[in-house]
């Protein structure tokens, strides 16, 4: 039994049917009360008389409740509608990671980022003793903003939650699970480092590490074969970050990141790096662009030696120098030594000026004393 599309039930009026799967029936509604989008979701058909799959929705509910964080679907409640269970949780809009992979690769700087979120959601729930065990593409939402934020706990469980699943039988999605998952033995949190491998591998080159013409081919390359580095898939990548990947989709747990900080902490050091580089070229590019005063140009076309310390970035005619050993700015020598000829250009102009104008008063000086004498030569020989 499920809800009519259109109709309003406890307070809640159902939008759209958003998907179904046999972990639940999950529809798009509107909370009459608190004026917003939330996504409702119960069990499907049949589901009810199932104990496994009731065991299974009530563990969810109990998990995700506990769960908050900024990359994380925030839950609301859980309750009874006309006899079924159902629980509320945020809607978020946005595409999922593997709607957005349907137009090709992501670039890897944003890929990155998204992976660095998720990995901050999966610090919050490994730290709260809970394995996500479903973590694909399409369980990592992209808000609007850009925000990655983790979702699809049905198949979560808390370490010292009762095993619900039998022996030998495989969970998780057929093409993001670990090949512990694989194998059916116990799991830890670094089967979500796999997974999460898995989806950034698809990220960075739009293709899965591992495919295969049935379902059989697929869970033995989990297992056993060596994907393609992503570098050689995509050119984009570095193969710093395509090492990382591939750590991340170790064989064995023992290999891989032992944890989603270490994993974090390994991207954001890669970003960070390149990010470093980038803004260096962008600095030094402005600084070139900065307009150059006249005088400040003529005094470095009379001192080559000005020149060079002033933009130690340039390169030499005669032995290249390497930009990253010297400082971007401008060295504070080279602008003593463009005040002081400045300066030496202002005394030589004032001592001219002063030589010249003392020439001028003596020989105006010279000029009425001759004149003087003159005129009183004169007066004495006209005098009767």
């Amino acid at each position: 039994m499920g809800f009519e599309v259109g109709k309003t039930v406890a307070g809640y009026e159902i939008v759209e049917v958003l998907g179904s799967s046999k972990l639940g029936v999950a529809y798009k509604v509107r909370n009459v009360f608190a004026q917003r989008f939330e996504i409702l979701k119960i069990l499907p058909k049949g589901g009810q008389d199932n104990e496994e799959q009731t065991a299974r929705f009530l563990r969810e509910i109990k998990v995700h409740a506990r769960l908050v964080h900024p990359h994380i679907v925030t839950f609301y409640n859980a309750r009874e509608i006309e006899g079924q269970l159902v629980m509320t949780t945020e809607y978020v809009p946005g595409i999922t990671v593997a709607e957005r992979l349907e137009v090709g690769p992501i670039a890897w700087k944003d890929a990155v980022k998204y992976a660095c979120h998720a990995l901050s959601a999966l610090e919050c729930a490994h730290g709260s003793g809970i394995i996500h065990r479903g973590l694909t593409a399409a369980s990592l939402v992209i808000t609007t903003e850009g925000i990655v934020r983790l979702s699809g706990f049905g198949l979560a469980k808390s370490i010292g939650d009762p095993q619900l699943t039998a022996v030998g039988t495989v969970v998780g999605a057929l093409r993001y699970i670990s090949p512990e998952q694989v194998q059916g033995t116990a799991l830890d949190a670094r089967c979500d480092i796999y997974s999460l491998g898995v989806v950034f591998y698809e990220m960075l080159t739009g293709k899965l590490p591992f495919e295969g013409k049935g379902q059989f081919e697929i869970m033995l390359a989990h297992v056993n074969a060596a994907p393609n580095h992503p570098s050689d898939v995509n050119a984009e990548v570095s193969r710093e970050l395509g090492d990382i990947v591939l750590k991340a989709l170790a064989k064995e747990p023992g290999q891989r990141f032992q944890n989603a900080q270490e994993f974090r902490a390994a991207l954001e050091h890669v970003g960070a790096g390149h990010g470093q580089d980038a803004a260096l070229a962008s600095m030094g590019a402005e600084i070139l662009a900065v307009p150059v005063d006249s005088a400040v140009a003529q005094a470095s076309n009379d001192s080559q030696s000005a020149s060079q310390l002033a933009f130690p970035w340039q390169e030499s005619p005669v032995q290249p120098v390497a930009a990253a050993a010297f400082p971007v700015t401008p060295s504070p020598v080279s602008v003593n030594a463009l005040e002081a000829a400045t300066a030496e250009g202002a005394s030589i102009f004032g001592d001219t000026f002063a030589s010249k104008l003392g020439i001028s008063l003596a020989a105006c000086i010279i000029t009425l004393i001759v004149g003087s004498i003159a005129s009183l030569a004169v007066l004495a020989v006209t005098k009767p």
